[in-house]
């Protein structure tokens, strides 16, 4: 009996946890917590009606995400993105999608394709006045699916958590809004590309399509920095 309660208070343990991770990266994603923003135990507790216990696990986890960090005597902060680490990510980003897509147009059929036509209409048909952070989820979405048709979970991971770096992290204040009509016409061209099953011509359409968005959000930054400067 008290192997099997232990074990059940385990799981429920566990549960918290995961269910606190997902809601402080759901109040991070809704910008109830901003990048920079110390998170405090107590609010914390209080918006998702738990115990210090699961928050802390669930900021622990975070932290070693990269999503948060800790400071001594200070706690928990929201993590911002800076030039060198958006830089690499989307170095990362990158190596990644050339060899997804690579892969995708080797393996997907027929209803994966009518899938990323449907994730390229959503993409395109919601135009903002300004770069928001839906935008972005919805560009981060035909990617994904791309990495979907690729038939390989752990690729369609890795690629998931470093889209999600720049979704939770990243300030969209200052992105240029002139970017979304470009970036659904590399879209577009990636998408024939791929249905004609031209890898190096959809190569290069995802290597330079990763290069502009990289620059976009670089662009933000450095912005950003000076205004911070002024």
């Amino acid at each position: 009996m008290e192997l099997a309660k232990s074990s059940m208070d385990n799981r429920e343990t566990k549960t918290l946890i995961e269910e606190a991770y997902q809601k402080i990266k759901q109040m991070i994603f809704q910008d109830k917590l901003i990048p920079g923003q110390r998170l405090i135990y107590k609010d914390l507790c209080d918006l998702l009606n738990m115990s210090r216990t699961p928050i802390i696990n669930a900021l622990n986890q975070l932290e070693q995400e990269g999503f948060v960090i800790s400071e001594s005597f200070r706690g928990f902060y929201v993590k911002p993105i800076d030039l060198q680490e958006s830089w690499d990510l989307f170095g990362v980003r990158e190596a990644l999608e050339t060899y997804t897509v690579e892969q995708a147009i080797q393996r997907a059929d027929a209803r994966d394709i009518e899938i990323l036509e449907e994730k390229l209409r959503n993409h395109e048909q919601y135009m903002p006045s300004y770069y928001n952070r839906k935008k972005f989820l919805l560009d981060a979405e035909f990617h994904l699916q791309i990495a979907a048709m690729a038939k390989n979970q752990l690729l369609e991971k890795l690629l998931k958590v470093n889209l999600e770096h720049v979704s939770l992290r990243f300030k969209f204040d200052n992105t240029d809004p002139n970017r979304m009509s470009p970036a659904v016409k590399e879209h577009h061209e990636l998408l024939e590309r791929m249905k004609k099953k031209d890898v190096l011509g959809s190569i290069e359409i995802i290597r330079t399509h990763v290069q502009r968005a990289r620059n976009h959000i670089i662009g933000s930054l450095s912005k950003e920095e000076e205004i911070g400067y002024l």
